[in-house]
């Protein structure tokens, strides 16, 4: 569609591209997908040269459930918060789960969150440049764990 990347696309039937931005050299700036029942599936962000640098997708319900940023080749790249891709877990429009990508796609961190939306479970990656309890110091006083997980797929 308009030379965007399938991975703009969501999943289920796609009515159209609507709220199409433009840069003033005619590229696409930003659009959003709806699916037939005029809901809101996914956005996308584009550089003034063409290329996607973020994309965001939403369920039925409007909550954003991933959200992922692209360098000019479009591969995953990090973002001023040091991830690269994130997934978001609700229920009831509430978010109980999260998950953190790096650019490789790979897990980088777990949170779980309780019903009065406090975090009560934090999984990292064990890894030289992340500090488990950058952030999560209020939650450490509270009771809650931060827990390392070894990544199947990263080398020792």
């Amino acid at each position: 569609m308009m030379g965007l990347p399938n991975s703009v696309l969501a999943e289920g039937d796609v009515q159209g591209l609507n709220d199409i931005q433009y840069w003033d050299n005619g590229k696409i700036k930003s659009c959003a997908i709806y699916d037939v029942r005029g809901r809101l599936k996914s956005k996308a962000f584009c550089r003034d040269d063409g290329s996607v640098e973020k994309i965001e997708k939403f369920d039925d319900e409007g909550n954003r459930i991933e959200q992922s940023y692209y360098n000019q080749t479009g591969r995953l790249k990090n973002g001023i918060d040091g991830w690269a891709a994130r997934r978001w877990w609700y229920e009831n429009s509430r978010v109980i789960s999260e998950i953190t990508y790096d650019e490789e796609g790979l897990p980088k961190e777990r949170r779980h969150y309780s019903e009065s939306g406090r975090l009560v479970l934090r999984q990292y990656r064990d890894s030289d440049n992340l500090d488990p309890y950058e952030g999560a110091a209020m939650a450490m006083m509270l009771g809650n764990r931060n827990i390392p997980y070894r990544d199947r797929r990263m080398r020792d």
